[in-house]
């Protein structure tokens, strides 16, 4: 049965740390659904310990049974939580939370209002993240359609968190590439931000909103820079992609 947005929140190993996402993760569904908003959730976990899956039992609420996989790699775990139409995910948009960070209560609200009118080639991202634990700062988020954004900036550094929402048909498109930190290739939201745009896609920025990143020593962020890990090839890379002319006319 098609509903309005699916949500998903993926888990590892996060053991207590998922308690107050999961709280957020819940709270945010709540809000949307009292808004009018028909909301499913999905509760993923990707070679869990005991701990972290005994946490999000906890937590399922009427989510279905919990998904397991054993991956080791989010990206596929999310490629999988959408799946293909009528065998996954049945939003018309999706939104993920990662199970060591945090919505703010109205944000689902937020995201749905602002792209309900909007073409299904946007993609809503919130304008803030509040980045916490070892580190407090603020990272803003780029209107695509704004003119600080530069297309030849993407190719070197990022613009966009991936704990954005869009329609579902998107991320059925544009599925998140493999992650290989062992063997030099991570950044699999980078990559997907610089696939969207090349296929077409507007990342948009809605107002007055922000979400809630942990940032840990051991996340797969900083082991990826301390390993010098690179993203998988993308057609930005190439510096003949027409959209680079296009900016270059437009300046």
């Amino acid at each position: 049965m098609t509903c309005d947005l699916t949500c998903i929140i993926t888990g590892h190993r996060e053991g207590r740390l998922a308690v107050p996402s999961l709280r957020s993760f819940w709270a945010a569904i709540h809000a949307a659904r009292a808004a009018g908003y028909s909301v499913e959730a999905r509760l993923c976990l990707d070679r869990p310990d005991a701990l972290t899956t005994k946490v999000f039992q906890s937590y399922r609420f009427d989510a279905p049974e919990i998904a397991m996989f054993e991956f080791a790699d989010q990206g596929k775990v999310r490629n999988a939580a959408i799946g293909t139409e009528g065998q996954g995910a049945n939003g018309t948009y999706a939104a993920f939370l990662d199970a060591d960070d945090l919505w703010s209560e109205d944000w689902l609200v937020q995201a749905l209002d602002f792209l309900k009118d909007k073409p299904d080639t946007h993609i809503a991202h919130p304008a803030y993240n509040y980045f916490f634990e070892k580190q407090a700062t603020i990272f803003k988020h780029v209107d695509q359609e704004d003119p600080e954004f530069r297309l030849d900036l993407l190719r070197v550094a990022n613009y966009w968190d991936a704990l954005c929402v869009c329609p579902t048909a998107i991320y059925r498109a544009h599925p998140f590439c493999d992650r290989d930190i062992a063997g030099g290739y991570a950044y699999e939201d980078w990559v997907w931000n610089c696939e969207t745009v090349a296929g077409g896609m507007i990342h948009k920025v809605v107002p007055d909103s922000v979400l809630f990143k942990r940032r840990q020593e051991s996340s797969q962020t900083m082991k990826a820079s301390a390993n010098k890990s690179l993203g998988r090839r993308h057609p930005l890379l190439n510096y003949r992609f027409a959209g680079y002319a296009a900016e270059d006319q437009s300046t």
